[in-house]
């Protein structure tokens, strides 16, 4: 229920009124089926890190207006008169990543969840020097491509190429952002109640989409050197997944680099037994220490069916929503033909601006790593001085900080956080398990100036919550 309200206590007014109306659009919405029983008041409470007080009123008032029904002995639950249509229900959507794209808050709120960068000044100066005459190129034909822009095709396929993977245009596969990629591949190879093995924890928006598939995603551990193989090839022997889903290059969220030897046995476990393994290499130009990541999966064994998965999103800016597939032949083939199925194909003008960008990634890459230093810089002052006491590992790489509470449960923090005007994802949504309680994710992407800030409103919201664990749950 926690995940399902997201934003809830935002605004203003009492608590509980804030709280009711969280509760009436996840009923509108259709996200829970007629006659679901809701948690207990206490559960909720303890949940949302509210006094029971605040739960019990809030579902009073629903009760008065119908939207509630209860019973001594059976609880309280959602009469099917006032539940929306299910078809379509967006409750497969993880709420604290994704609400802020869809709740307009008034700007005072803090947002730490979404790893979503501003626009890269290199590409405000580059369109900036653009004509017309060069955003109309490739701007001909009837303008479905669901392979993506031919030229911008053959120059991702050459800057692969360049890394050491000869790679061909038709292995590359134009889509709408690393999110729509990862949706394809798993519309293309996962049936419902197929298998998937992940990371423990992940990307978040990947188990959305694995669990929307139906899918039943199987975690396996990680150190600080990345996933272990030697669980993740026993789990492929006993669940035979559809496929296997890593971030290796800055993982989301601990920020850790794979070991070369393991991406090497990953490459090689994918070749022997045919498991499709999905390299979601997002992240790997934003390294904050140290120096350029070792290279993907499909350069230790260029035969194996390993799914490449890029983007401009957070080198560039994800406004452009431009993202692409490098795959084996046969595959991407299959990949444009189930982009055709879900769109025809992308925006051929924001593929053409893609394409003018190309020979600025690098300078763009540099300019993000070093807004992000400063960034991560900011974080580590700001924790030492205002969370002392909390635990995290400064990554080599990427665009969030996993910190550890030093006790209690994240996910009701990060609702007392919420009322102190930052918003933080809590740990649980990025395992399949609902494990890593203890545990928060943070992005480092924002400015440094409100990084520090959403810091500060989070050492607030420490103090709030340790009293109201203290005390019993008094806040109302």
């Amino acid at each position: 229920m926690g995940s399902l309200l997201g934003h809830w206590a935002e605004g203003n007014g009492p608590l509980h009124e804030r709280l009711a109306g969280g509760l009436t659009r996840v009923i509108e919405r259709g996200e829970l089926p007629g006659e679901a029983l809701l948690p207990t008041e206490r559960e909720l409470a303890a949940e949302l890190g509210v006094s029971r007080t605040t739960v019990v009123t809030a579902y009073g008032s629903l009760k008065r207006t119908g939207r509630l029904a209860s019973r001594q002995g059976r609880g309280t639950w959602i009469p099917k008169a006032s539940t929306a249509p299910r078809a379509g229900s967006s409750a497969g959507i993880t709420s604290e990543l994704f609400g802020s794209m869809f709740d307009e808050g008034d700007g005072a709120m803090v947002d730490l969840t979404a790893a979503c960068p501003p626009v890269n000044p290199v590409v405000v100066e580059a369109v900036r020097s653009w004509t017309g005459a060069q955003l109309a190129d490739g701007m001909t034909g009837l303008g479905y491509l669901p392979g993506g822009l031919p030229a911008l095709r053959a120059a991702i396929a050459e800057r692969y190429t360049r890394e050491g993977l000869p790679t061909e245009p038709a292995q590359i596969v134009v889509t709408n952002g690393g999110q729509q990629a990862i949706s394809l591949i798993a519309s293309l190879l996962v049936r419902p109640d197929a298998a998937a093995l992940i990371e423990d924890p992940t990307y978040p928006g990947a188990l959305d989409i694995l669990r929307s598939r139906g899918a039943r995603p199987i975690p396996v551990p990680m150190d600080g050197d990345g996933i272990l193989p030697d669980v993740l090839e026993t789990q492929a022997v006993r669940h035979r997944p559809a496929l296997i889903y890593v971030v290796p290059s800055f993982h989301n969220p601990t920020g850790a680099l794979l070991a070369p030897d393991r991406a090497a046995r990953i490459a090689e476990l994918s070749r022997r037994t045919g498991i499709p393994v999905v390299d979601d290499q997002v992240l790997r130009h934003i390294w904050i220490r140290g120096r350029r990541p070792p290279l993907g999966l499909a350069h230790h064994d260029p035969e194996a069916p390993v799914l490449t998965v890029g983007s401009l999103s957070k080198t560039m800016w994800g406004g452009f929503r431009i993202g692409w597939v490098r795959a084996p032949r046969s595959l991407a083939e299959r990949l444009a033909r189930a982009r055709l199925l879900a769109d025809l194909g992308g925006s051929v003008p924001s593929q053409v601006m893609a394409l003018h960008l190309m020979d600025r990634f690098d300078a763009a890459a540099e300019a993000r790593r070093g807004i992000v230093r400063a960034a991560a810089d900011a974080a580590d002052a700001a924790m030492a001085e205002l969370l002392p006491d909390w635990e995290y590992t400064p990554p080599p790489g990427g665009a969030t900080l996993w910190v550890r509470m030093p006790w209690g449960d994240a996910r009701a923090y990060a609702q007392a956080a919420q009322r102190a005007g930052v918003l933080v994802l809590p740990g649980s949504a990025m395992s399949a398990t609902g494990g890593h309680q203890d545990r928060l994710r943070i992005s480092l992407l924002g400015e440094p100036g409100e990084l520090r800030e959403g810091i500060r409103r989070m050492a607030a919201a420490w103090e709030a919550y340790r009293h109201t664990a203290c005390d019993g749950g008094l806040v109302v």
